[in-house]
């Protein structure tokens, strides 16, 4: 280097939403840790890959899809907020567009997030599609050698356009902030299919006064819209994109055939990778295996603390898998085992399981009994429930009042058994390691009244 000249500052270069770039930070919008995208001098975006994990929030359970959209739409939020930035200190920023793709998030009726959600300025976009291009910026002639047609078109922004809230925001609402764009490319009817976005700053001017007559303070950097490419995928247009304007070489992607030249020992590191991932595949399939058994094991533990609908579900397969046969025809469900035939409650609380659970089953065993013209002492009465389901270590449950005395009492009147779903799920254990059978058990719920437990008689 000759002496006096100053050494060339490398600008910092971040990708977002494509990786495997050379000289360049890249990271996905997906990603749990997004960097601090104002700290760079440049960005460069793709919204295809956007779009495409907002389209995957369909293929979600919808336990799942808020979860997932949450973190995204967080990313995005904060992409919005860093960008700007990055304008402000007259960054460029080159986004490579796809048409729009939006999904329904949130409680609200206008509540949706799109894939140009991370704009810090207003992008409004028509999805038209066509072949004939005008190139009015001569700068992007390389990158127009890769497109042949378009899928989208935008509106300019004019002098008068005023949506830039978050530039007022951000420099505290002392300015007056116009929006400004260029052409980069139009369509054959002169709209922009591509284009540039800018804002500038002007003092604020004092009533009557023409603001265009005070001096701008400060102009941005651009925003830069471009079509996707139709003769090279996207991932080959972001890097023709670093080398034109951001001046960094990129590889050269390997060409085809070339996986045909092997050197000395690459076919054997080959074959053994090969050989890893089928062992890997098969590795995959057997622990799908082992957690799809694993899920119909731990399933039981239901029974600890759920309550309603899903309690009375997981009650209902214990006794399937006790030998039982389930009826859930009528209110509550009928359990019958050989001769033996009951009505069952479900009941699950944050508490103590109260007389009037127990008065509603003695209620509902009358209405069945008239029904079927059966005597009341044919059909026993079994109430299940789960009290202080939400009380953990169990230990802490046996020191409380599980059922309430009234209802104890009602039960020794009304023939009724009175089990606790914890009790059930022991009794079940049981049974699963052949300590106690399915007909003990049965006989010990038929005869129980009152308080009643299941694991009184093992097998010997």
């Amino acid at each position: 280097m000759e002496k006096g000249t100053k050494k060339e500052i490398k600008r910092r270069v971040i990708v977002v939403g494509s990786e495997g770039h050379h000289g360049v930070e890249t990271t996905t919008w997906n990603t749990k840790n997004m960097p601090n995208i104002a700290d760079y001098d440049d960005v460069v975006m793709e919204t295809n890959s956007l779009g495409c994990l907002l389209k995957q929030a369909h293929t979600l359970p919808e336990e799942q899809r808020d979860g997932y959209l949450w973190e995204i739409d967080k990313n995005l939020s904060y992409v919005k907020e860093r960008l700007l930035r990055v304008l402000d200190s007259r960054g460029s920023i080159y986004v490579i567009c796809s048409p729009r793709v939006s999904i329904k998030y949130g409680t609200t009726p206008w509540g949706y997030i799109d894939n140009y959600d991370w704009s810090p300025l207003p992008i409004r976009l028509a999805e038209e599609s066509g072949e004939t291009i005008e190139l009015r910026d001569k700068l992007f002639e390389h990158y127009f050698q890769f497109v042949d047609r378009w899928q989208l078109c935008f509106e300019e922004v004019t002098a008068e356009d005023e949506d830039a809230e978050h530039v007022y925001e951000l420099h505290e609402r002392k300015y007056l902030v116009k929006l400004d764009s260029g052409v980069i490319a139009q369509n054959r009817y002169e709209r922009p299919i591509a284009m540039r976005l800018e804002y500038y700053l002007r003092d604020k001017p004092k009533y009557g006064q023409d603001p265009n007559k005070y001096r701008i303070r400060h102009t941005s950097g651009s925003l830069i819209l471009l079509p996707l490419p139709t003769k090279i995928d996207v991932k080959e247009a972001i890097n023709v994109l670093i080398e034109d304007f951001l001046g960094i070489q990129q590889k050269t992607p390997p060409p085809e055939g070339i996986g045909e030249i092997l050197l000395p020992g690459e076919g054997s590191l080959k074959r053994e990778i090969e050989e890893n991932l089928d062992r890997m595949e098969k590795l995959k399939a057997k622990n799908s295996d082992l957690e799809t058994l694993k899920e119909e094991k731990t399933q039981f533990k239901q029974l600890i603390y759920e309550t309603g609908t899903p309690l009375e579900d997981i009650c209902k397969l214990t006794f399937s898998k006790l030998g039982c046969k389930v009826d859930d025809s009528v209110e509550d469900f009928i359990l019958t085992k050989g001769e033996k035939e009951a009505i069952v409650e479900v009941k699950g609380r944050e508490g103590t399981i109260l007389r009037g659970d127990g008065s509603q089953l003695a209620q509902n065993r009358r209405n069945y009994v008239v029904q079927k013209g059966k005597d009341v002492r044919e059909v026993k009465a079994i109430l299940l429930g789960n009290p202080w389901r939400l009380e953990f270590p169990l230990e802490e449950r046996a020191k409380k009042e599980l059922f309430a005395p009234h209802l104890v009492k009602d039960a020794m009147v009304e023939d009724m058994a009175l089990v606790s779903t914890v009790e059930l799920l022991k009794a079940y254990c049981a049974f699963i390691e052949d300590k106690i059978s399915s007909e003990q058990i049965i006989e010990q719920l038929f005869s129980g009244i009152g308080l009643t437990e299941l694991l009184q008689e093992q097998k010997t």
